[in-house]
């Protein structure tokens, strides 16, 4: 089966592909998008769905202020999916509780602090263990003090995923279940994508498969060094007062989300492409969950997910043309902080489509040649 010819084939249907699709739709070009799963089945539509610009990998220095765009377009994206499609993507404020234990970890918060005062729009600060638990009473009285961030936000991963679909096909983007197997090549274009059962036609074709994208080295001769990291979250329910903000210790995390549910999470596994649940993964999630609310031990287990992100080499972005390509491009290795960055990595890969570079602040530093 031979499919008729797209102006922009996207293999893959994360949140990065759904976002860039409504980009390109909204903009007159004819667009399909291929997921060989159901629609947020992986990691875009099982992530958390925090949106703090100002912690992470590459965040001072050089990712800052790209995450800052990032985090911006999210609160007018909100709206605009909304008003395109009547679905609401969660957007809120959610102010966050970075715990300390030891003076070792008081003092990079301090350090940190020195920096993060000067981002506008945001208020940081160090409290003490009497005034974090003023702020969240559950948090344990074991914390040394805290660092106090106020003003970032939370979305819905799954709502937002399917409300940018949607939107999408308001404007004639296609979903397509089909799984791709390789390109199809004519000298330094790509002509189109090879599909399990056929083919189909494309003038520019974007790599957006998360960890898979990697796989796409050997269809297009050039290294894209990402790999699959998994990573776990626990959903739990009790019967203790929903918490007042999210709570932060080391690369964990907690807070009552808007299904009533309490989210606890997350690992950081190196599993190959294993996306099954670990009993290891819940100890050790329970183990930090406790350390910062041990009021919770009550708390019943309701659902435990696995998902692999796509980590870069760098762990940071990657979006770009393909390095000897005239049309194959390539989105993905945004880690744990995909929903924040997706915003961002969409607007970037329109503006290299369509225009041929892009001025989102810090889109420099998301090349592939910097490997």
């Amino acid at each position: 089966m031979t499919t008729g010819s797209r102006d922009v084939v996207i293999v893959g249907g994360g949140i990065v592909a759904c976002l860039t699709g409504y980009l390109l739709g909204r903009n007159g070009y004819k667009v399909t998008i291929l997921e060989a799963d159901s629609l947020g089945s992986h990691a875009s539509g099982f992530a958390f769905g925090g949106l703090d610009p100002l912690t992470g990998v590459g965040i001072p220095f050089p990712l800052l202020e790209f995450s800052l765009w990032c985090y911006g377009r999210h609160r007018g994206l909100a709206r605009e999916l909304n008003d395109n499609t009547g679905i609401d993507v969660g957007f809120e404020f959610r102010d966050r509780l970075h715990l300390a234990f030891t003076q070792e970890e008081a003092a990079e918060s301090k350090k940190n602090i020195e920096w993060m005062k000067d981002v506008g729009g945001f208020n940081v600060e160090w409290v003490d263990t009497k005034r974090a638990i003023e702020l969240e009473p559950q948090v344990s009285s074991e914390c040394i003090g805290a660092l106090l961030e106020q003003s970032p936000g939370a979305l819905e991963p799954y709502r937002f995923i399917l409300a940018a679909m949607r939107a999408g096909e308001r404007f004639g983007v296609e979903l397509l279940q089909r799984r791709a197997t390789g390109l199809i090549t004519e000298g330094d274009r790509c002509t189109g994508v090879q599909l399990e059962n056929g083919t189909i036609s494309a003038g520019i074709v974007l790599l957006a498969m998360g960890p898979w994208t990697g796989l796409a080295s050997e269809w297009c001769g050039v290294n894209i060094p990402v790999t699959p990291l998994r990573g776990q979250i626990l959903r739990l329910r009790s019967e203790n007062k929903a918490l007042n903000m999210a709570v932060n210790y080391a690369h964990s995390y907690v807070a009552t989300k808007t299904d009533g549910l309490i989210w606890a999470g997350t690992t950081e596994e190196e599993a190959g492409f294993d996306e099954s649940t670990t009993s290891e993964a819940r100890d050790s999630i329970m183990a930090d969950f406790m350390k910062m609310i041990p009021g919770m031990d009550d708390a019943e287990l309701v659902q435990q997910t696995a998902c692999l992100r796509p980590l870069s080499a760098d762990g940071m972005p990657i979006v770009d043309k393909v390095t000897g390509w005239d049309n194959l491009f390539v989105a993905t290795g945004a880690g744990r902080k995909g929903i924040l960055w997706s915003t961002g990595m969409a607007q970037v890969m329109f503006d290299l489509i369509d225009k041929g570079k892009s001025d989102v602040d810090g889109s420099d530093h998301l090349k592939l040649d910097r490997f």
